[in-house]
């Protein structure tokens, strides 16, 4: 039963990273042809991607909403999660149940409904536009990470510092953010990933300036390019770099706390 289990696993590997691992192939191969044999090795579409004025306007877009995303999205959950843990409220289910809502609605149905409730607004599709349907779908994320953080904590460390004479805000500069700061770290890169990555909210709420996700989809519905395989392994790296940091992070606060 072990073994089945043990290949299980493995092929389930196999079925998500084998396409990771084909499309760096492909962005290695010196040829236009998206095809095997490999024709040898070259380093040209990389080159191709750092040269491409349109492709880093893309990225530069991209950033331009991940990052504000990914730290209000953090304030936002941080805060959330504060009020789900450490307040005793009538309003606590509601506001999970607020705040977890976007989690379970489909993209579709979020990025059109923002989409007709900025149209009766009369706000005009933007970057600011794209960052606010993006924060409204990643603020569940972030305000679970941190959550799970706030439930780990010793509620003896607040109470000590209470009987000390801590005011509610000393407690939460001196106790809370100190043993939650990894988390938060945590959360803010994962929310920059996953706002990177966001195609469906991005796609309804942008206007003329785009983030790379858009531009990158739009390029694969019409043609197939080694240009773009190295573009997405680009991508695909710098996402592990990111969730590798963040779960260290996240184990280094474990560590702190133990």
């Amino acid at each position: 039963m072990e073994r089945l289990l043990r290949s299980y696993v493995w092929a389930l590997y196999g079925f998500v990273y084998l396409p990771v691992a084909v499309v760096v192939l492909f962005s290695l191969n010196d040829s236009d042809l998206i095809a095997f044999p490999l024709k040898g090795f070259t380093l040209r579409w990389y080159d191709d991607v750092l040269g491409d004025a349109r492709l880093l306007g893309g990225l530069f877009n991209t950033f331009a909403v991940a990052i504000p995303v990914a730290l209000v999205t953090t304030v936002l959950g941080g805060a959330s999660a504060l009020a789900l843990t450490r307040h005793k409220s009538s309003f606590r289910l509601v506001l999970g149940l607020l705040v977890i809502l976007p989690f379970f609605v489909p993209r579709m149905i979020l990025a059109v409904s923002q989409v007709a409730f900025m149209h009766q607004l009369a706000i005009t599709k933007s970057l600011l536009t794209v960052c606010i349907g993006q924060s409204l779908v990643i603020l569940p994320f972030t305000t679970i990470i941190i959550a799970s953080v706030l439930y780990r904590l010793d509620p003896a460390l607040e109470e000590a510092a209470s009987d000390l004479g801590a005011s509610a805000w000393q407690r939460f500069r001196h106790v809370q953010l100190p043993l939650m700061k990894f988390g938060l770290m945590a959360a803010c890169f994962i929310a920059f990933v996953l706002s990177s990555a966001e195609y469906t909210v991005s796609f309804f709420t942008s206007g003329r300036a785009q983030p790379l996700s858009i531009l990158v989809a739009s390029d694969f519905r019409f043609h197939l390019s080694p240009t773009l395989y190295a573009l997405a392994s680009l991508i695909v790296l710098f996402n592990i770099i990111v969730v590798v940091v963040s779960e260290l992070l996240r184990r280094r606060g474990e560590g702190a706390r133990k």
